[in-house]
């Protein structure tokens, strides 16, 4: 995700900051340590249930590997739905004043090396296993043009599909605006309000059928619904929002779509878990992060030490390719790893620091090479253009 510099919440319209000067007003380290923490939620979630005999998710009785970990981590799934609130914000930051494809190209080289890095390596590890080749390749080439027909070669890289889907509206949006015109803030303003409206009504809709018992209330979990944003859409448009009402003023109405969307995402939540209880944690950890969020948003504590500020970010840049990197390794990982050690806590902790100590390595190596790679090939491919000023 880019860097995030919002302004101030509620500033009156004459002293409402421009995107320019907002953009120059420090890195929030808030956001870094948030990111983290969601993904670290994530990784949790899966390890509850992998299997410690063979590689196994969704394992049950003697088989599961973890079952000593915490009753939240069963819900830290809500990590997902964090996710999507956050690249709302960041999106509609990074689609001011720029080009569709100059959109789409910082997209790219933001998202694609570390897939391709851990997608390649799921495959070897898969093959390896003793699974069949030709699928897994198969597997292995929807993941790596995140095709919206799965099945793909690691299980989180639906999200990633789901945020492409999302990229898509925002550069058709970007497109829309320049040759109609209107200013880029009012733009994404009625993105979300329309990705918020269809989204919600979809929930609303969702919930009653389930609550009249009605039979085609489970087909609405079908995949492809959530391809068109009417799952998740309510988290990308508040998101959306959050980044309007942090650069413009904050009206009324603003607040109230803000209350709207959190209600609307907490129905989603509802739909999601699997129990009462394990919807209430979920919904008790995603409105703790969104409150972080926020707070880090409208106060940017100053961080004074630059060691301090270096660990943040590390964290901030460890949390993409640890979500990424901690499926597939991991649950092949610790059947290996259960052979040689015995003591459950420790096999935890091992496995955790390797993929955390991978995570590491493939952000300072890897991960950045790739990316110089593939903006040196998209500068090749799309002549430079000068910058746009941003219409505010």
């Amino acid at each position: 995700m880019n860097t995030l510099r919002p302004g101030a919440l509620g500033p009156t319209p004459a002293t409402a900051p421009s995107v320019a000067s907002a953009t120059a007003m420090g890195h929030v380290y808030g956001i870094d340590l948030l990111r983290f923490l969601a993904s670290l939620a994530v990784v949790l979630f899966h390890f509850k249930s992998f299997g410690v005999g063979a590689p196994e998710h969704r394992a049950t009785g003697s088989d599961v590997a973890f079952d000593f970990l915490p009753d939240w981590a069963a819900s830290g799934w809500i990590g997902v739905q964090l996710f999507f609130v956050l690249s709302g914000y960041v999106i509609a930051q990074s689609a001011i004043g720029v080009s569709w494809h100059g959109f789409f190209i910082k997209r790219a080289i933001r998202i694609l090396p570390v897939l391709w890095i851990y997608a390649t390596m799921a495959l070897l590890v898969r093959v390896a296993s003793g699974e069949s080749t030709l699928e897994r390749l198969l597997d292995w080439l929807r993941t790596m043009v995140l095709s919206p027909k799965g099945p793909y070669i690691d299980g989180v890289v639906w999200t990633l599909v789901i945020e492409a889907i999302f990229y898509a509206v925002i550069g058709l949006s970007i497109v829309v605006r320049q040759r109609r015109g209107g200013t880029a803030l009012a733009s994404l303003d009625h993105l979300a309000l329309l990705l918020g409206s269809v989204s919600g009504l979809f929930l609303v809709f969702c919930s009653v059928a389930a609550a009249m018992g009605l039979q085609f209330a489970t087909p609405l979990d079908w995949f492809g619904y959530k391809l068109l944003l009417l799952h998740h859409g309510v988290y990308f448009a508040l998101g959306m929002t959050l980044f309007s009402v942090t650069h413009r003023q904050a009206t009324a109405a603003k607040v109230a779509a803000m209350a709207l969307l959190v209600l609307l995402c907490l129905l989603e939540i509802r739909l999601k878990a699997d129990t009462d209880r394990d919807m209430v944690i979920a919904a008790a950890i995603w409105l703790f992060m969104l409150a972080w969020l926020v707070l880090s948003i409208t106060l940017r504590p100053p961080i004074a030490r630059p060691r301090i500020r270096g660990v943040f970010t590390t964290l901030g840049k460890l949390s993409y390719p640890m979500y990424l990197g901690h499926f597939v390794l991991g649950m092949y990982l610790v059947p290996k790893l259960a052979l040689i050690i015995e003591d459950r806590p420790l096999l935890l902790a091992a496995c955790l620091l390797f993929i955390t100590s991978l995570a590491l390595l493939i952000a300072h190596g890897p991960e950045p090479w790739g990316q110089q790679k593939l903006r040196s090939l998209f500068q090749r491919m799309v002549p430079a253009r000068p910058a746009k000023q941003p219409a505010v």
